[in-house]
């Protein structure tokens, strides 16, 4: 076995040469796995197509909102039970999407009294 290695790469150590025989009589491979483990995505290709279109139909829409709507819709979100706002957003970023706070306006502030109000302060 040491003779086999040592032709291959010299450095390599009999531990070494016999892991990589073993691994080929036991699995039939002499490379390294494929990488996998870890976690799997939340929402496909076509979910989080839908949760920007959500968005797009609505540009006013609040994460919460989104969130309520996703957990809400068995039709296009089946199996989703619960989905944070950090998730909502990395999404959203990742399709160039930014939410920001949105508020109203109060009438009060361009009324004509208001803009009286500006012009004689003005002239004062």
């Amino acid at each position: 076995m040491r003779e086999a290695g040592q032709r291959v790469q010299p450095n390599l150590s009999r531990f070494t040469v016999a892991s990589i025989i073993r691994t080929f009589r036991e699995e039939n491979r002499t490379q390294r796995r494929p990488p996998g483990g870890g976690r799997l995505r939340l929402l496909s290709e076509e979910q989080e197509r839908e949760l920007v279109n959500m968005v797009i139909a609505n540009n006013v829409i609040r994460l919460r909102e989104i969130q309520r709507r996703v957990i809400e819709d068995d039709h296009h979100f089946r199996g989703i039970n619960a989905i944070s706002l950090s998730t909502i957003d990395r999404i959203l970023r990742k399709n160039q999407f930014r939410m920001k706070q949105v508020y109203h306006v109060p009438f009060e502030r361009n009324s004509d009294r208001v803009k009286n109000q500006r012009v004689e302060y003005v002239q004062v």
